[in-house]
């Protein structure tokens, strides 16, 4: 029995970092029903909704006995939601009821395709989503299989009447609770099966790590369907008992400024995002708009799911000192779906780490040596010592040899937050969830697909960027994110955004690999290339030669929303590269510019 008078803080603790996250919020509800667990903000930072413990849990039992008439335990449930509160309870009544969440992105007409191949993929037969939307789905889903989807309108459900529980539920921790699906941006997508044991731990590093309790009120934007916003947004809220602030991704896309101000609004101590959030808000920037406004409060600015840039990080705390905000806020964390969320972050409190290493090392050996001369110098952000619940190790993707100190090479991870594999795909299961290292049969581990390095003087994990994405050239071997980063950064230097999209990759042409970049441009940038195309292309091609010695063989600008995207806001190389491949991209002519 949890529900007992007189619960003391250290046991309620306890209980929150051991129980699935449904009977920690049964808790909740008995010990603080009426504390605010949810606000939803508006287009305008007004508050559209809000959601106490007790309302939640009434509304996810409605979920859950809905879902116990119509379904049967271990049967995959899609979500269809837009943002809002509405997600919250369905997702927690799917682990109620003992049925597997499967969150996806909404099935417009442009994306049906890839709700129907993960309709397919997990052999889901009913959907949850609101009643004013499940007419316009059914007929994006018209002529497909998932035409015959059975629908539950959530909002139409009574919400439960009856008190939280006083006992903990009968869960298996060892059974699926979620599956994440990956973006599928080259192949099928891959539903990854995260257990409620998975759940648990991941929510309890993270609590412990960042040092989180009930008090830490956050502000998030991310898409609740994306594995940051489920975790950071929606669960780990319910898990350490606070009040979380959240936004519509759309809002946070055309006002950046917004997602600072509530910041400062709501005194958060909790808020983050990918690199670019970072970099869009400090091209926003106005002293005007910011007069008065107070970041002190800010503890915790977590910064992870891409690479991380030190000129990002620098830009940021220029721009937004004088308010309060203190480089030290700023924690750079690794993570990703396949092991629920977070592996490493930190160190808590204090400026991120950086390592300078020699690029020509890097490139052409593979290893992270410090600069021999300082025009060889490139800097690279850590991204945090693992948590103690996790072994990094460092592995020759091809010989699966572990790699010593300093040298580069495919990330492993072993870790009890891992989940159990990709859902109806043993044989991609094996190989990317039950690696072994060569000469050690005792462990397996999680193949990441990152490339990376441990720092031995500072134990951090230094991310330099994915296996399937690195770009051969002369037998060096580069990373996109730089070559993008130096276009990107040449574009800036010329008057353009910053926060331009761009793609780098390899493309074959007979026996050579070329090197192709693609911009995606925003309204300045396309008309100034109608007057000035040649001399931008120059400051572009110059860059990239002078930053990694190579020459960039075409250079496309493609028009606003062109680029391929994940649902996350990261560029989609290997299907932009597959596009390019197929004939599919083929760049503004000069006369289109100038249109």
């Amino acid at each position: 029995m949890f529900a007992k008078s007189g619960m003391t803080d250290y046991e309620i603790f306890s209980a929150a970092g051991a129980l699935p996250v449904q009977d920690v919020l049964a808790l909740r509800a008995w010990l603080t029903p009426e504390k605010t667990l949810f606000t939803f903000l508006g287009d305008d930072g007004e508050e559209t909704g809000g959601l106490t413990y007790r309302e939640l849990w009434s509304r996810c039992e409605a979920v859950a006995a809905s879902l116990a008439l119509s379904s049967r335990p271990g049967d995959r449930i899609m979500l269809f939601y837009p943002p809002g509160l509405d997600f919250v309870s369905a997702f927690v009544g799917c682990l109620m009821a003992g049925r597997i969440a499967v969150p996806v992105n909404l099935p417009s007409r442009r994306r049906a395709e890839r709700s129907v191949r993960i309709i397919q993929d997990c052999g889901a037969r009913l959907a949850l989503g609101l009643s004013a939307q499940i007419d316009e789905f059914r007929a994006s889903f018209e002529g497909s299989e998932a035409a015959d989807m059975v629908w539950i309108a959530t909002d139409a459900l009574e919400p439960g009447a009856g008190a939280p529980p006083t006992s903990r539920s009968a869960v298996d921790m060892n059974a699926v609770a979620y599956l994440q699906y990956t973006s599928g941006s080259t192949s099928n997508p891959k539903g990854v099966m995260i257990t409620f044991g998975n759940l648990t731990t991941n929510c309890r590093m993270i609590r412990d790590t960042l040092r989180l309790n009930d008090e830490s009120t956050m502000v998030f934007w991310q898409p609740h369907h994306h594995d940051m916003g489920l975790i950071c947004a929606i669960l780990l809220p319910i898990v350490i008992g606070n009040h979380t602030v959240l936004m519509a991704p759309n809002t946070f896309v055309r006002q950046p400024m917004l997602w600072i101000e509530l910041i400062a609004k709501h005194r958060a101590e909790v808020a983050g995002g990918p690199n670019f959030a970072f970099d869009i808000t400090s091209e926003r920037y106005s002293a005007e708009r910011m007069a008065g406004l107070d970041l002190s409060r800010w503890r915790l600015a977590l910064n992870g799911s891409d690479i991380v840039r030190p000129t990002t990080l620098d830009r940021f705390s220029d721009r937004f000192g004088p308010h309060g905000f203190r480089p030290e806020t700023f924690l750079v964390c690794y993570g990703m779906a396949e092991a629920v969320l977070f592996l490493s972050a930190g160190p808590v409190g204090q400026k991120p780490r950086y390592a300078a290493v020699d690029v020509d090392a890097l490139e052409q050996h593979g290893q992270a040596r410090p600069p021999s001369a300082p025009e060889k110098e490139r800097l690279l952000v850590g991204c945090g010592e693992p948590s103690w619940e996790v072994e990094v190790a460092i592995v020759d993707p091809e010989t699966r040899r572990r790699l010593p100190d300093g040298e580069v090479g495919e990330i492993w991870i072993n870790s009890p937050t891992i989940g159990i594999g990709y859902w109806g795909n043993p044989e991609e299961s094996r190989r990317v969830f039950q690696a072994r290292i060569a000469g050690d049969s005792t462990k397996i581990y999680l193949r990441t697909g990152d490339l990376g390095f441990v720092n031995p003087d500072d134990f951090q994990v230094y991310v330099c960027g994915r296996i399937k994405d690195l770009i051969i050239s002369e037998g060096r071997n580069l990373h996109p994110e730089d070559i993008e980063y130096s276009v990107v950064g040449a574009l800036a230097a010329l008057g353009e955004s910053s926060t331009l999209s761009c793609a780098a990759f390899n493309a074959q042409q007979g026996d050579e690999q070329l090197i192709v970049a693609v911009v995606e441009v925003d309204r300045s940038l396309k008309r100034n290339l109608a007057d000035r195309r040649p001399e931008i292309e120059r400051a572009v091609r110059r860059a990239v030669s002078a930053d990694h010695g190579v020459s960039l063989h075409r250079l496309l600008f493609i028009p606003p929303s062109a680029m391929c995207k994940t649902t996350s806001g990261k560029v989609q190389r290997g299907l932009m590269r597959q596009l390019y491949v197929g004939g599919a991209i083929k760049g503004l002519e000069p006369a289109e510019a100038a249109a």
